[in-house]
């Protein structure tokens, strides 16, 4: 059985292979592209995925979107549009099965979670659609238990909050999050009032703030600013006043992300949550149910925008067929392509660059902590490209915590972005206990942990008192960065890393070596360690 899971047909887009028992492959469109804007129909991820499975599309089993049929609506029409592109581009196979998104979204949760037994939520935007599902796994089973309707969504309001601070919606979130560290909730009373609870235990939008604004998406009404006390949009706003803003939309996402999954929990019974759907990307949200919402156990699909869709539809798709979804934890995200050795000579030889090659990874990472060690960053791209937005030992920016620019010089000469971004500690996960208290999602990224040991200013890299981020590498799922962090701990102070995603301001993750070379060349980066090769500035 070969089943080609794909995602909803929007920006994100992504496929992943299945077969009979084990998740196979997969990739975004945007990392083979190398735009942010890749369409709607993911045609490179789904020709690379073909290509090194040798595989036509009549030998697929069956094609599973997380996407039903679109109305007749004119907002629609793009979706209609791709899905005949993606009818046309799978020529010969006709078996495509349809799925609804915010399901694929929660099977993608559920059935990678290793529950037996879980609450599941899934939010997102969901413009003139749905914006979030209330389910319940149950053994191998999913039954959807409420839906939220559009406008009253909690990633409408936090995407409207990032576009008033003048950052990108559905493409900033994460700098909002992040910016809200470093501001007091000065508007949290306020903004409480745009949400209230209704008798199915959904936050229902209070209409008097919202209007549907020129292109139908919704806005916030005049009155919401009036009310909130708020310039209008476009006048000037100072750090301070931004700061708190994001920290006030912050504290309410929480809340009433938490209210809603307690809400379900006495009529469930579930001691288990399961999380979804491009709200969940926001880790301090995370942490914070973790922490707070009461529930033993709490996971979160570590690609939980509509990338991760394509693996839900892949499972619904399996138990449509089979009768049995093949659940199972993900062991690792290391999913997409990986060049071999004599792909990555090519290029390097091709572009005329001065390299060393290592006979062993022992050697190679021996040389790659005398740099660390010097306070040099590193671009570390080792084996299969990771699936989703973070970067988890595979194409990473490495550099020593115990070094004392490396946040200015990670920010500012590679990175290009703003200060208050945090940088994620890796560490051996059988070693993290040491320094850190934290989750299981610490191991994809996908949570906050906190600092229990500060060894040798590790505290720089805290905010909110202790929290940071943390990134658990377990030695079976990365073997060769665990190798990694343990022989630069050999001469430092701890096995500890900063880490950071490998690639260019707006650009996603480095995929193949000519983008690795590309971004290397194009970046303060000291040097690039690209398979059993080295290449030094």
């Amino acid at each position: 059985m070969r089943i080609l899971g794909i995602s909803k047909l929007s920006r994100d887009s992504a496929a992943a292979l299945f077969d009979d028992c084990s998740l196979l492959t997969a990739i975004e469109e945007a990392k083979l592209t190398r735009l942010q804007e890749p369409g709607y129909v993911p045609r490179l991820a789904i020709a690379r995925i073909l290509e090194n499975f040798q595989l036509m599309p009549s030998a697929l089993s069956a094609i599973a979107l997380a996407e039903l049929a679109p109305t007749s609506s004119r907002k629609n029409s793009y979706a209609a549009a791709a899905f005949q592109q993606l009818r046309h581009l799978l020529v010969g196979n006709r078996r495509i099965l349809r799925f609804d998104h915010h399901l694929a979204h929660a099977a993608s949760a559920y059935y990678t979670s290793g529950f037996d037994r879980a609450l599941i939520l899934s939010l997102d935007e969901g413009q003139g659609s749905r914006s979030g599902l209330v389910a319940l796994g149950d053994g191998d089973r999913i039954k959807p238990l409420r839906s939220m309707t559009f406008p009253n969504s909690l990633g409408w309001f936090y995407s409207r909050i990032t576009q008033y601070l003048g950052l990108r919606p559905n493409r900033d979130e994460h700098k909002l999050q992040w910016l809200s560290k470093d501001g007091e909730p000065a508007y949290l009373e306020a903004f409480r009032e745009l949400f209230t609870f209704d008798a199915k235990g959904l936050p229902v939008l209070n209409r008097r703030y919202f209007t549907s604004g020129p292109d139908r998406s919704g806005i916030f009404s005049p009155r919401f600013y009036k009310h909130a006390g708020l310039p209008k949009p476009g006048a000037p706003l100072d750090a301070e006043l931004r700061a708190s803003v994001a920290r006030s939309a912050q504290d309410l996402l929480e809340e009433l992300a938490i209210t809603l999954a307690s809400n379900f929990r006495g009529a469930t019974a579930a001691d288990d949550l399961c999380l979804a759907g491009g709200v969940f990307s926001n880790v301090l949200l995370v942490r914070a149910i973790e922490l707070r919402s009461g529930f033993k156990n709490v996971y979160v699909q570590p690609v939980a925008g509509n990338a991760g869709t394509a693996l839900g539809a892949g499972f619904l798709a399996r138990k449509k067929l089979s009768g049995k979804s093949g659940r199972a934890p993900l062991p690792s995200l290391a999913l997409g392509p990986e060049p071999t050795s004599q792909e990555i000579k090519s290029i390097l030889d091709n572009c005329k660059i001065v390299y060393h090659y290592f006979s062993s990874d022992d050697l190679l990472q021996e040389e790659v902590c005398k740099h660390l060690g010097r306070g040099k960053i590193v671009a570390w791209c080792q084996g299969r490209t990771e699936f989703g937005h973070r970067a988890l030992g595979h194409r990473s920016l490495l550099a020593s915590p115990f070094s004392e620019y490396v946040v200015e010089n990670v920010n500012q000469y590679i990175k290009h972005r703003e200060e208050f971004h945090p940088f994620a500690l890796s560490v051996p996960a059988e070693r993290a206990a040491e320094y850190f208290d934290c989750g299981p999602n610490c191991r994809f990224m996908a949570s906050l942990g906190s600092l229990k040991n500060p060894v040798a200013g590790l505290e720089r890299f805290a905010f909110h008192g202790t929290a940071v981020r943390v990134h658990t590498v377990e030695r079976e799922a990365n073997p060769c960065f665990w190798k990694l962090l343990h022989k630069f701990g050999e001469s430092a102070p701890a096995p500890i890393l900063v880490n950071t995603s490998f690639n260019l301001f707006g650009e996603p993750l480095v995929t193949d070596p000519r983008s690795a070379v590309r971004s290397f060349y194009c970046a303060g980066i000291d040097a690039l360690a690209l398979g059993p090769f080295l290449v030094v500035k």
